[in-house]
């Protein structure tokens, strides 16, 4: 199937696909159940209500490592909220337990990014009372949005995370995103609703908590998924189904034969493995993403994942199977390996039957295209590129393969809070933005296309204004609860009193630059004698009473000469200190205190515009396009808004052939 243009309409591409892949089953993966995954629900509308039939299969990514700290703490096992942030956390990444409150995401105002927009900020953040490290962290932190990361000293599997370790933090997340959600909406407006919605969703965890002491963090997300879907769309539906990445990736003797096992046949069979090998290694050239070599003889693309040994990169030879794990497993062959069920079968025949074979970043999506098609947001999955040249430099081989596409989905969430009620308080750079503290639904809907070009704009004129006086102008226009006009008087009042010192300096180092020149001519004439001096003495040879008192009188005259360089030396000396009386003075001092507190006064303010600024161009698209799935019946329990976002949902075929 060829891409399908994003202006195709949602019912002609689902029952293209539906015609074309009639046992496919959808298949929506995502790593939590508390960011956009479940907002997914929208296919299941738009098949139910085009009558197209079909399965969604929505699974937690459970094979995954949980996220981490970089730097390793050891002793009891500990799990920490923390924020996002270009300094502390720069390196922070999180996916199994992370949250964002009502307009909140992982959008980073760096360093550099206010460096782009004129931002002295090395200079800003030397002079904080906080201190460098603190204001770094501070001003670069995304807004609305928290990591749930795990602070001990091993590498921890998603799926073995046992919810007595893990439920504490969990709820801690959830109390942090929902409680400043519901503070978001408007007393008296919706607020109650808002909170039974939050009661509802952590009744769910909790009385699942309480009722299976034993299970796993993934029971429980695998428990409410289903349940949020269901939220969403005003019904439970029979057309989803619920399963995780370690159980539906289960590789053994009965599941080797499904066709999710097919692309990792290619790598063992004689016949087509060194091809599959070059077409990954060609893939990932000029990425970050490491060739299979880099892994050791036999490296592929693919890990295993053990209950008791963690996850690690699948290594085949014809004399060894190695697993990789923190504690490497090596299986010794009677005869190679060269198929997907000899694999099985030796892995079970060591490790047992639940051994999980997930592909890697790149081929995972190979795998499941065999048998699913995947559905992605907008946004979603930043490996589909290399995937794609994979399977092209596979397909150029002549290998043979069976790939659905991948199905898009692009949301209008912005536009489509038109159809809802609520009235919300805005973070403050969204007010700032739009101008209001306190906006409706529909009000924010009308205008935040607007708001995004102003914004955008603001950057552009921000990055522009190099002298001070322009940027107090601005903020006058821009910033108005700033007092400019006083800043700007006071700021032209050290500039005029400077000019008045240096003006009184310039009269004095006239003066100097008078008396340099004096003792130039001072220093010409005693030169001039001192020569004179030199060639009597060498041209006379009859020291006579005359010639002896003409050596006298130049004698006497450089003497006087000194005397006089002397006296201009000191006039020089007493003109600088008062020259520097002037310039250093406590008028002058005082003056250029002003225009420093002035300077980081307008500089901290074009920080907050900037910060502003790009916290909403950069985070508003990427919640339109990814928006929390507990976000839409929070701010509208009636489902009007998820309504009209599946009605104006968009979807597109992503190919991953490109032929």
């Amino acid at each position: 199937m060829t891409q399908t243009e994003p202006d195709c309409s949602p019912r002609a591409l689902l029952h293209a696909l539906r015609s074309r892949y009639p046992d496919s089953p959808f298949l929506a993966l995502g790593q939590t159940v508390f960011w956009d995954e479940p907002v997914k629900a929208v296919l299941r509308s738009l098949l139910d209500s085009n009558q197209l039939g079909g399965e969604i299969l929505v699974g937690v990514h459970d094979t995954d490592y949980f996220a981490k700290t970089p730097t390793r703490q050891t002793g009891p096992s500990r799990f920490a909220l923390l924020a996002h942030n270009d300094g502390s956390t720069r390196g922070l990444w999180s996916a199994a337990g992370e949250i964002s409150t009502l307009f909140g995401s992982e959008t980073l105002t760096t360093r550099r990014d206010f460096g782009r927009y004129g931002v002295p900020f090395r200079q800003l953040a030397a002079v904080q009372p906080e201190g460098a490290d603190a204001f770094l962290d501070r001003v670069t932190e995304a807004f609305g949005w928290r990591g749930l990361v795990y602070t001990g000293s091993d590498d921890l599997i998603v799926h073995n995370i046992p919810l007595a370790d893990v439920g504490d933090a969990v709820f801690e997340m959830l109390d942090w995103g929902f409680g400043r959600a519901v503070e978001q909406i408007v007393p008296g407006c919706c607020q109650d609703k808002a909170s039974r919605v939050v009661e509802q969703i952590t009744g769910w965890c909790r009385e699942y908590r309480a009722a299976n002491p034993k299970r796993k963090l993934t029971d429980l997300f695998q428990h409410v998924l289903p349940r949020l879907y269901e939220l969403l769309l005003g019904h439970a539906s029979e057309g989803i189904k619920v399963d995780c990445t370690a159980h539906l990736l289960m590789l053994n003797r009965e599941t080797a034969a499904l066709p999710r096992f097919r692309f990792v046949d290619l790598f063992l069979n004689p016949e087509t493995r060194d091809i599959a090998k070059s077409a990954y290694n060609l893939a990932v050239t000029g990425t970050e993403i490491y060739a299979l070599d880099k892994f050791g003889p036999g490296g592929l693309p693919f890990d295993i994942v053990l209950p008791d040994r963690g996850r690690g990169t699948l290594r085949v030879t014809d004399r060894v199977v190695f697993v990789e794990t923190p504690q490497p497993v090596a299986i010794g062959l009677k005869r190679p390996v060269t198929s997907i069920s000899e694999l099985a079968e030796v892995l079970n025949a060591r490790l047992g039957s639940h051994v999980t074979l997930v592909g890697k970043a790149v081929s995972l999506v190979s795998m499941l295209a065999q048998e699913f098609i995947f559905v992605f947001h907008e946004e979603g999955s930043m490996y589909v590129r290399c995937t794609r040249l994979m399977n092209d430099h596979l397909a150029a081989a002549g290998v043979q393969l069976d790939m659905r596409p991948i199905l898009r989905i692009r949301y209008r969430t912005w536009d489509s809070l038109s159809e809802a009620q609520s009235t919300m308080r805005l973070p403050e750079h969204l007010a700032s933005a739009f101008g209001q503290p306190v906006i409706t639904a529909p009000e924010f809907a009308a205008s935040w296309r607007r708001v995004m070009s102003e914004q955008k704009a603001l950057l552009a004129e921000v990055a522009a204004l190099r002298k001070p006086l322009d940027l107090i102008g601005y903020l006058k226009v821009h910033d108005p609860a700033g007092a400019w006009d006083e800043t700007e008087e006071s700021y032209r009042a050290a500039v005029a009193a400077l000019q008045t010192l240096r003006a009184d300096a310039a009269v004095i180092d006239a003066r100097v630059k008078e008396q340099h020149s004096l003792l130039r001519a001072l220093k010409a004439e005693s030169a001039a004698v001192q020569q004179e001096r030199g060639d009597h003495f060498r041209s006379t040879t009859d020291w006579t009473l005359e010639a002896t008192a003409c050596r006298a009188a130049s004698g006497d005259r450089l003497g006087e000469l000194e005397e006089d360089k002397h006296r201009v030396r000191l006039r020089i000396e007493a003109l600088r200190s008062e020259r520097v009386a002037i310039e250093r003075g406590p008028a002058a001092v005082a003056a250029r205190d002003v225009l420093a507190e002035v300077r980081q006064k307008t500089e901290l303010a074009r920080l907050r515009l900037v910060r502003f600024a790009l916290l909403t161009t950069g985070g508003l698209p990427h919640i339109d396009h990814r928006p929390s799935a507990w976000w839409i019946p929070l701010v509208d329990s009636s489902g009007d808004w998820f309504r009209r976002i599946a009605a104006t949902t968009e979807l597109y075929a992503e190919p991953l052939l490109t032929t």
